[in-house]
């Protein structure tokens, strides 16, 4: 299948952020060509390149290996030099029509505006402590959605710093100073990843998809580039602002950016330690920055900054209160209605109905529904027939609602549930439920328990998915 239309509009929705940036003064139009001119080149020469290997092998017969992946990248970068090549034109129609006179480049933007050395402090601690929580929930969603696959792992980092760099390079060439608008960008950009993450999520993968090599590359760099090019450019604007006019060292103003990392690092690995879900807390975030910059640089007047406190805190109390992360699972999950979700150090857990039929995801992988007889039958009695008395079982992973009566039906007096999210463990079970006392769950790391038992038993069930990450695949190796 071909992304012709989610091509398109992916290449469409990233040029209006680009454009967006050369209107509020980032770069100038120049650079702003220069970045579609580079992207039209690169997919002209992919293209070019996929379609050559492509006629070679029809006229030739070459035995090509990738032959199918190749004619994939083929359609997908000629969808995307299409339309960067209809921005090319509507670039030039001034040339034949002369339909525009004028030009701006609001790259001239110098709106100087000076802080006290107080106030550079704060903006720093709290432009540290920002970046760090975006960055940290952005990977821990993205990581969900994959389904734990650790490769995005590398290619989010970096791209956070290639969009780091980035943002740090256009900085030092922009004429852009006005602090007060550089601040209120900064403090909005998140949102802009956070669309790209469930646009491209939601049209280029499927539940329960991991994306290729190639895929995860361009999908997270894509994601990050609007934040992080916004942060880069940021922190150096706040680094020159602070040497120039508060003569305070470089050194010194990073060690502040990197308090506010470290201080976002241990509030975050508190409060996504099961407590509260990744889209709450990057909403939260977002308010208080966005609510820090309108009432320190914006809001003059006491009478309006009260107001706007009161509606930050009544925004915030509904949003925590609340749970938008269902609404945002409900993009990520179509076709059905979702019901519940929560987010534990190990990862999603999210039910849903369909047609009254109720299911439960883990990482967007679909783990357990309601009529799944055929399924759990032969996950437990393959297994349990081998043993002529199976009276002590090991169960790895799995659901405990659907396998745990099939274990039963044996004669077995001990049965050992590894499980390492305790959440998940019981996400099948009610909690006034009294499980048999047959049943030991067990919370940790189901490769090193085994390891070091020395406890012998009559069979092992192991109901992990598929190697598809590095995680999962010590389980199909000696």
């Amino acid at each position: 299948m071909y992304h012709v239309i989610s091509t398109g509009l992916t290449a469409i929705l990233l040029y209006l952020i680009s454009y967006f940036f050369y209107r509020i003064g980032y770069y100038s139009l120049k650079l702003h060509r220069k970045i579609w001119n580079s992207a039209l080149a690169a997919a002209f020469i992919l293209t070019a390149t996929a379609g050559l290997f492509l006629a070679l092998q029809i006229n030739y017969k070459w035995n090509i290996p990738f032959i199918k992946t190749l004619l994939k990248w083929h359609v997908e970068f000629g969808v995307g030099m299409a339309i960067t090549g209809l921005f090319h034109f509507i670039w030039h129609l001034e040339y034949y029509g002369k339909l525009f006179e004028k030009t701006f480049n609001k790259s001239q933007t110098n709106e100087p505006y000076n802080l006290s050395s107080s106030e550079i402090k704060t903006n720093l601690f709290i432009a540290g402590f920002v970046s760090s929580s975006i960055q940290l929930l952005l990977m821990r969603e993205i990581m969900n959605i994959t389904g734990g696959y650790e490769l995005i792992t590398g290619s989010f980092l970096g791209s956070w710093l290639i969009g780091s760099s980035i943002g740090a390079s256009m900085a030092g060439k922009s004429l852009l100073n006005d602090i007060k608008k550089i601040n209120l960008i900064f403090s909005l950009s998140p949102l802009i990843s956070l669309l790209l993450m469930l646009f491209i999520s939601r049209v280029f993968l499927n539940p329960g998809e991991s994306p290729s090599f190639m895929v995860s590359i361009i999908g997270t760099f894509l994601v990050l580039i609007p934040f992080c090019l916004v942060s880069g450019f940021t922190f150096i604007k706040l680094l020159t602002l602070a040497g120039k006019g508060n003569k305070m060292l470089a050194g010194k103003s990073f060690s502040i950016e990197t308090t506010g990392g470290i201080v976002s690092g241990i509030i975050l690995s508190i409060f996504t330690a099961g407590l509260v879900n990744t889209y709450k807390l990057l909403l939260i975030i977002v308010l208080l920055s966005v609510t820090y910059v309108l009432t320190n640089y914006y809001l003059k007047d006491n009478r309006q900054k009260e107001i706007t406190k009161i509606v930050v805190f009544i925004l915030a109390s509904l949003t925590i209160l609340s749970n938008p992360d269902i609404f945002f699972r409900q993009i990520l999950l179509p076709g059905v209605k979702v019901t519940m979700t929560k987010d534990t150090p190990y990862g999603n857990i999210t039910k849903w109905k369909y047609k009254g039929e109720e299911s439960l995801y883990f990482n967007q992988r679909l783990l357990a529904y309601n009529d799944d007889a055929t399924e759990r039958e032969e996950d437990i009695h393959y297994a349990m027939l081998q043993s002529d008395s199976p009276e002590k079982v090991i169960m790895i992973s799995g659901s405990l609602q659907s396998h745990l009566p099939e274990i039963l039906k044996y004669p077995v007096n001990r049965i050992i549930y590894i499980e390492r999210d305790p959440a998940l463990a019981r996400s099948g079970i009610s909690t006034n439920e009294i499980l048999p006392k047959e049943l030991t769950i067990e919370n940790e790391d189901a490769y090193r328990y085994i390891r070091s038992s020395r406890e012998i038993v009559d069979v092992i069930i192991l109901l992990v998915p598929p190697p598809s990450t590095l995680l999962l695949n010590r389980y199909y190796t000696t």
